[in-house]
């Protein structure tokens, strides 16, 4: 494959291979991907091993667990059934806390993830009755009891306080993702006093925290039960208790990479400092954690960002107290610190730029809802936004054009004119900061995670899309998959500068061994001077019920495996000729099939070339061995050599079994001609006329090309005619019978068949002409015949009238008049 971007840009196929099996005759014995419903537990302590059971369906060719975190160890397999797998697994003492996305690999494809919590405390598991206030069960502080909550189920465990001691409790419900699982948790006395509560909170959405400080020794109780006393047996948690602090948010919310950053944690009822050092690469799901104090069980987010924070510097409520900050892109990070206030910052920007304000509260744990605006010196308002910032709609998010060099004014306040210490935001000021990231597009409705996998047959291959996203950067870029398993190769090279998106086209030896790695695939530019890397970002809907998104994950690493042998191949037959603008050309697909296979194979075509369509699947039907693609190219297609590729789909019994076609090169060529419409041309019913099209040359060609008005039904025929590079028109005659539909025959052209080397070019010109049949005339109606006269009477004189009345008055004008009639 030629490495010119401007020549052999790769196609692309969007559907990914799952999953297959070895062959064999019986199509009972194929299996296919596995499904990954549970583990037990949710989650172990860092530092330790722990057994888990792992459920789902089609696990008993079990392999391997695909771990995306560093630190996670496979230590042994027990016992591999079909709907259940035990083993053991090791922790590094510094996994960070929280949640860790994890996928089952087996002989036959690799599963959906799921998380697995790790957590800074032993596990304990409920245990039944703790239904009852005087009946809880008791445990140690420092503890995460699994546990689970059924329909009015309420559960109450006991601890032991000194006064003074710090009790904190933690709970993981809905973002273990079985169900929208809405806990409630309360810390209470000896006297069934609840001391504090949690329902919901900003940072964890359902799932609560609160902290409670002893007022005097004794035993405390922590109860948690779903919120309207609806549980389930799919209502499972992970309660951390125990002396750590738990911040809501903390201040400033983020920093530039491998800086140093004094961070602020902000507690209900207090707060402490301490420096962090920052990571040195953009991690879009980075948590902070305290290094001085005991860690909570789950981190608070942080940006990661290329460039400065501005802190408020009080007072600054209004526009002449601003605080000065530099210009973008910058971070504009405060505090509303109390109901009614405001915070503006003063920002120098330059004609022309078009910034794009985001802010961070909510998405950060902050109860703020923002309202920002942006204003002149002189105070007029250029923009601003209430809500409006993705799935945490209540951070404000807009752009702004900016009309000349100046100072400008940001303006930040709360929509309910709330505030308190915890009402942190961040403001993103940012117009070119280059970027550039790549991903799989979403192939299903409501599920992110199905076919976001490479899982490569021996012998076999498997595609998938990814769309580039730039900005503000250009040229061409290769990628670079380091770390593949044994026997796998990438067989894309390029990003090229003009493309959207391209296909990554794996390929898995014949002897390679089963295996997987989590590879961080990247695009490095082909420019040195150009330093910028891309980088894949997955992201994935981690909790969902329907349309609604609870939480979400972004990952740069992508599962690639090697999995048993397809029962079938396919391959795209080169075609002979190249597809010509405005023009079609058929594309082959043929299957080769083991012996005893005969299913009939969805194939997909799910990218063309730029300025080609057809159709996105076709089916080899059972027992046959092939299927066309009819591709349509428009008028803007221009000269190039793709690499097209399908993808095959078969649904085996149990599930379903995907192989991909090797790359295949599909010529795209400028046309040889072209030609306007045909004017409107008239015929009456049942006769005949002409048709011709006005012909523009637009490179030779040799020999004669046959042309043919297509469009018309068959009760009108049409002759073809032949061309030459010489020709100036084309003319067809049309013939008619009374069958021909009276009424305008639109959208017609002329395909024109050119001859190359090879075969010939189908053309397409002459698009939008129009025929129009009117009915046949009718004949002129015969003159009328003479009437007959009847012979005349004698002509009578005419009688003299009557003397016509007058009223009484004319009367009397008569006389007055001197004369009488």
């Amino acid at each position: 494959m030629s490495a010119d971007p401007m020549r052999i840009p790769m196609s692309s196929i969007r559907t990914i291979l799952l999953g297959t099996t070895v062959f064999a005759t019986s199509l009972s014995l194929f299996a296919s991907y596995p499904e990954f419903s549970a583990t037990k537990p949710n989650g172990g302590q860092r530092g330790t091993e722990v057994k888990l059971t792992l459920n789902g369906s089609r696990l008993e060719d079990f392999e391997s667990l695909i771990f995306f975190s560093p630190g996670f160890t496979q230590k042994s397999v027990e016992k591999a059934e079909k709907n259940k797998v035990d083993l053991t697994i090791a922790i590094a003492p510094d996994v960070p806390p929280g949640n860790h996305l994890m996928r089952i690999r087996t002989k036959t494809g690799i599963s959906h993830p799921r998380q697995f919590f790790v957590g800074i405390f032993p596990n304990v598991e409920e245990k039944e009755p703790n239904s009852e206030f005087e009946t809880p069960q008791v445990i140690q502080m420092n503890q995460t009891v699994e546990g689970v909550v059924t329909n009015e189920d309420v559960d109450y465990y006991k601890v032991p306080l000194k006064k003074g001691q710090r009790l904190s409790v933690e709970v993981d419900g809905l973002r273990l993702g079985y169900t929208v699982f809405d806990p409630f948790l309360a810390i209470i006395d000896k006297e069934r006093f609840e001391k504090v509560i949690s329902d919901d909170t900003i940072l964890h959405r359902q799932d609560g925290y609160c902290s409670y400080v002893a007022e005097e020794d004794g035993d405390y109780t922590v109860m948690i039960r779903e919120s309207s006393y609806r549980g389930s047996g799919n209502s499972f948690y992970r309660l951390h208790v125990g002396s750590y602090r738990r911040p809501d948010v903390v201040y400033p919310a983020g920093g530039k990479i491998g800086s140093k950053t004094k961070v602020r944690f902000i507690e209900k009822d207090g707060a402490f400092e301490e420096e962090s050092q920052l990571p040195s690469e953009i991690d879009p799901g980075y948590m902070i954690y305290s290094k001085s104090q005991e860690p909570a069980p789950s981190g608070n987010p942080f940006r990661l960002v290329t460039f400065d924070n501005a802190l408020e510097m009080e007072p600054n409520d209004e526009q002449a107290k601003a605080s000065p900050a530099a210009g973008e892109p910058i971070a504009l990070n405060g505090i509303i610190e109390k109901p009614g206030d405001v915070d503006y910052f003063k920002v120098v920007l330059k004609k022309g730029m078009t910034l794009e304000v985001q802010t961070f509260a909510q998405s950060l744990g902050s109860p703020l809802d923002s309202v920002v605006n942006v204003y002149n010196e002189k105070g007029g308002s250029l923009s601003g936004n209430d809500d409006g910032g993705g799935r945490r709609r209540l951070d404000s998010k807009f752009k702004v054009s900016i009309p000349a060099d100046g100072n400008y004014f940001v303006r930040v306040a709360d929509h309910l004119e709330r505030g308190g210490p915890n009402y942190v935001y961040r403001l993103e000021l940012v117009a070119a900061v280059p970027e550039l990231y790549f991903a799989s597009p979403q192939f299903t409705v409501n599920d992110t995670h199905y076919r976001q996998f490479i899982a490569v047959p021996k012998g076999g291959r498997y595609a998938t899309l990814v769309n580039i996203s730039r900005v503000n950067v250009g040229g061409d870029f290769k990628f670079d998959a380091t770390g593949l398993p044994q026997g796998v190769k990438l067989l894309t090279e390029m990003a090229p500068k003009d493309l959207g998106n391209v296909p990554l086209l794996f390929e898995a030896a014949p002897d390679a061994p089963l295996g997987h790695q989590t590879v961080p695939l990247k695009l490095n530019a082909v420019d040195p001077n150009t330093k910028i890397t891309g980088k894949l970002r997955q992201e994935f809907d981690i909790v969902r019920n329907g349309n609604v998104v609870y939480y979400t994950e972004v990952e740069d690493k992508l599962p690639v495996a090697v999995i048993d042998e397809a029962p079938y191949s396919l391959s795209i037959e080169k075609p002979p000729v190249a597809l010509v603008a405005n023009g079609v050309l058929d594309l082959k697909v043929t299957a080769k099939r083991k012996e005893g296979f005969k299913n009939a194979i969805r194939v997909f075509m799910i990218w063309k070339s730029p300025g080609v369509s057809c159709l996105g699947e076709q089916t080899i039907a059972e027992g046959q061995n092939e299927c066309y693609f009819n591709l349509d190219a428009n008028g803007a297609v221009t000269d190039g050599k793709w690499n097209y590729t399908v993808m095959g789909e078969v649904d085996a019994g149990n599930g379903r079994i995907y192989n991909a076609s090797p790359f295949t090169e599909v010529t795209t060529t400028t046309a040889f001609l072209t030609a306007p419409a045909i004017p409107l041309v008239a015929v009456e019913q049942g006769k005949e006329t002409i048709m011709t099209a006005k012909l523009e040359h637009l490179k030779p060609f040799e020999g004669k090309a046959k042309a043919a008005v297509l469009g018309v039904p068959d009760t009108i025929q049409i002759e073809p005619a032949e061309i030459t590079k010489d020709s100036k028109e084309v003319s067809f005659k049309v013939k008619t019978t009374d069958k021909s539909p009276v009424g305008k025959q639109g959208n017609l052209f002329v395909r024109v068949d050119v001859p190359v080397a090879g075969g010939t070019t189908a053309h397409r010109i002459a698009l939008g002409s129009i025929l129009r049949i009117d009915a046949p005339r009718k004949a002129a109606p015969a003159p009328a015949a003479a009437p007959v006269v009847a012979a005349a009477k004698p002509k009578e004189e005419p009688k003299p009238a009557a003397p016509k009345a007058l009223s009484r008055l004319e009367q009397l004008r008569q006389e007055a008049s001197g004369g009488k009639k």
